[in-house]
Parts: C-alpha cells; structure tokens; sequence
C-alpha cells in the first residue's frame, strides 16, 4: 500500500501560540533526547512501518535557532507555515496525496510523543471501513494521530479546519498500547529521556554504552577526574571538566558543556549549554540561558555567562571564538617568556638580584586565557571547598 504522512510540528492553541510547546521559542519536538530530537525519533518509526513519504509541516518560523533535522532526508519535505496557513498547508498536502493516488495518509502532530504500532491502527482502520480513525491513549483522550482515507476530503478539511479537535464522523478510535509521553513542558521532555535511560521506552541513547548504564557520544569529551555515575547520557561532542560530577540519571546533550567541580544530578542540559564551575545543579533542564527547576515549578533566566553560557551554534563562530582566545593568550606568553629571559640575564649579572629557587619552582609556569573558555582544570595547588546545604 502507498501510505504517506503528514507531520505537524506546532499548530497548538494558546497565546503565544504554542508558548506550553517550546523552550525559549524553539518547539520541544525539535529538541534532542538522548542525542536525537523527538520529530527525527517519529519520522524513523514511521519509516519502520514503511511510511516513507511524509510533509513536515512546522510553524517554528525561520528564525528557529536549532536546525530541522529532517531536511536531511531525501523522503521529508519541509513546508514552513504560520498562523492560519499552518492548517491550510496541512488540508493542500493532504489533498495533492489523494490526487496522486495514496492508498491511505496519515496525519499527526508533535505535540505527543507515542509509539504507535502503525500496523495494527492501519488494520484496525481497515477493519472497521473507517473514512477517518483516531488514536487514543489508556485514558480515551486523544493523542491527534489520525488515519485518513482519500475519498473524505471533507472530512479532512473538517480535520485541519478545527486543528484536529473535531472529527465529521465518528469511528471506533483505535486505543495505543505503547508509551505515550504529552511533551508539554521541560519536565515532560526530562521524562522521555530518564525513561529511555531506564528502557521504559524506545528511546535508545544515540551513543557507545562505554560501561554498564553510561552511555558517551562520538566525540564528547570526559577529563579522567571528572565522575559519571550510571546511568548518564553524554552526548556528541559535549565536554565534561576535571572533578565534575554528572550522577543520578542526569543528561548532556550534544556540545553541552561542564566545567570544573560542577555537580549535575537528575538534571538535563540541552544542546551547546554551558555550565560553569563549582556548581550544584539538581533537578533541573537547563538550556537557552535558563534553568527550570523541576520540583518547585519555577523558571529563572541566568545572565551571568559565569553560571550559565550558550555556546555558539555554529561551528565558524565556535572556531572563530577559539582562535580570538588563542591569540588573545599567546602574546602574553612570548612577552613572559622574553621577559623571564632578560630576568635570568640580569640575575646573573646581579646574584643579589636573583629570586631564590624555591619560588621560582612555586611560580605558576603559564597563564590562563582570559576568555569565558578557560582550561579545562583547576590548577594542582587551588583547593576547593564546597557546602550543601538549603542555601
């Protein structure tokens, strides 16, 4: 059978529209959990049931920061839509698929996340001579994931014309028995990752399990006094520094970054967050400059870069930021160099001029960067003290 889709990405009711969907603007189904995003995760199950063709539809806008991953797919058509154009896109893609003769076309938004058996809703729409069927979850709520037969181009418009709130004609809905994750909010997207960890899910890490429960992307990075208990997810390229810790479930996604001392627990960091050293980060997302704490309910914005930075998203302005600080840094150390010359001559020239021997094995032989990139470990001789504690 041909049998094509199309995916909706925003299109939810609220002012601003689709404010309980997104992190600082951008939608959650285009965030990563455990190193790929959720829209990517649904378009592969879509292609292990063999629907291949799908219509992306998404209403994040160009100045969306974080790229659509399934524009790298030969079979995914992209089709950027806002506002009321949105749903008229939806209804025009599903039109040209019953012109082109698809047997069946299936409609969904993320949204919900939910692994969905797509062959047995397909027999179950089949079985009961549905025009259009919907998919439920345990509790008969819908989870807007629907069937569509190509002869109800009414019913489709009825469809996309009530943003998948109203069907024209009732069919037995089909009932998921898989897992179903809402994804309203950080704390939903926080879950669909500790599940996956947990196997509670199909959301398997996107990495190497370099021991039981730790699971490390290509490229990350992890200084061998830094501490990652099981299980912890450290993704592509993200970087964790000397004496931090990452425990109890906690998540790096891909770039993200942890300077020293830093302890993660139970928390997640979204993709090129950085963390800065000596903190306590506990049951919390963190991301876009902001942390959401996850068992007081409470968002704060964090301008301190100190704290909490974002890495730049592009590779150019990654590199170009390195080399400004490699050539900010490697002045200073051929004027210390040349300097530490002229000192030892004169020394010489002058024995009451020179320093004992002791301080100059105690003298630091270089300089830290004065950028918000900093070596990645304390010095051999800085003690560091921490207190826990309500404060």
């Amino acid at each position: 059978m041909d049998i094509r889709a199309i995916l909706l990405v925003g299109g939810v009711a609220g002012e601003p529209a689709g404010a309980n969907e997104r992190i600082s603007g951008v939608p959650i189904a285009y965030l990563d959990s455990l190193g790929v995003s959720v829209v990517e995760r649904v378009l592969r199950r879509l292609r292990r049931f063999g629907i291949c063709t799908t219509t992306l539809i998404s209403d994040a806008g160009e100045d969306t920061a974080l790229p659509n991953p399934a524009e790298f797919h030969p079979r995914v058509h992209p089709v950027p839509a806002t506002g009321d154009d949105f749903w008229d896109a939806a209804e025009d893609t599903f039109q040209r698929y019953a012109a082109e003769g698809a047997d069946l076309v299936v409609a969904l938004r993320v949204g919900p996340y939910a692994e969905v058996d797509y062959d047995e809703m397909i027999q179950h729409h089949l079985d009961k001579r549905c025009i259009i069927s919907m998919a439920v979850d345990s509790e008969n709520s819908s989870l807007e994931l629907f069937v569509l037969d190509p002869a109800g181009r009414f019913d489709a418009r009825e469809l996309f014309h009530n943003h998948l709130l109203r069907i024209r004609r009732q069919c037995e809905p089909f009932a998921v028995k898989g897992y179903v994750n809402r994804l309203r909010n950080v704390a939903d997207l926080r879950h669909l990752a500790v599940d996956g960890l947990m196997a509670r899910n199909d959301v398997r890490p996107d990495a190497m399990e370099t021991k039981p429960g730790v699971f490390v992307g290509r490229g990350a990075r992890i200084h061998r006094l830094a501490r990652v208990v099981a299980p912890a997810f450290i993704g592509a390229r993200a970087r964790v520094h000397a004496s931090a810790l990452i425990t109890r479930g906690s998540v790096l996604e891909h770039h993200a970054e942890v300077d020293c001392g830093t302890v993660v627990e139970n928390s997640t960091l979204l993709p090129f967050t950085r963390l800065g050293a000596g903190l306590d980060v506990v049951h919390s997302v963190v991301g876009f400059r902001r942390l959401a704490h996850l068992t007081r309910n409470t968002e704060v914005e964090i301008t301190d870069a100190k704290l909490v930075d974002m890495l730049p998203l592009s590779p150019v302005s990654r590199l170009a930021g390195s080399t400004a600080a490699l050539f900010a840094f490697l002045p200073r150390q051929i004027y210390r160099c040349f300097r530490a010359l002229s000192h030892r001559e004169n020394a010489a020239d002058n024995p009451e001029c020179a320093e004992p021997a002791n301080a100059l094995l105690d003298a630091p032989a270089l300089e830290s960067p004065a950028s918000g990139m900093e070596s990645s470990e304390f010095p051999a001789n800085l003690a560091v003290m921490r207190r826990y504690g309500d404060h």
